[in-house]
């Protein structure tokens, strides 16, 4: 695997994209069903969603500024438990944690630096 390119503020080069974000370790049949960049204007951008379900990639074409992201989960147990979202890397960089049962969603604000 490789080192991961988040930094523990949650920036990242826009020269290191794409990135793989996936689910760590979910409850079996617990899937990504949407996550969307959204810029500062309320723009949003989907990103593929791999065909398991458990992964997505931020892609190089995502432009330097401030972004949110927003992933949202279906299917697994009810109530879920806690749900990470982590950088598929050595240290698997925690990118977000879903714990709202009910919206089974999550957002965090990321940058993208030039």
């Amino acid at each position: 695997m490789a080192a991961c390119k988040f930094t523990s503020g949650l920036a990242i080069k826009q020269s290191v994209l794409p990135v793989t974000c996936k689910l760590q370790n979910p409850p079996a049949t617990l899937t990504v069903v949407l996550a969307q960049f959204f810029d500062v204007n309320g723009t949003a951008t989907t990103l593929a969603v791999s065909a398991d379900g458990q992964s997505f990639v931020i892609p190089k074409t995502i432009a330097s500024g401030s972004w949110t992201l927003e992933v949202r989960v279906q299917g697994g147990p009810n109530p879920i438990p806690a749900i990470h979202v982590v950088e598929d890397c050595d240290a698997s960089q925690l990118i977000l944690t879903i714990t709202d049962p009910i919206s089974k969603m999550a957002r965090a604000a990321l940058a993208v630096q030039s």
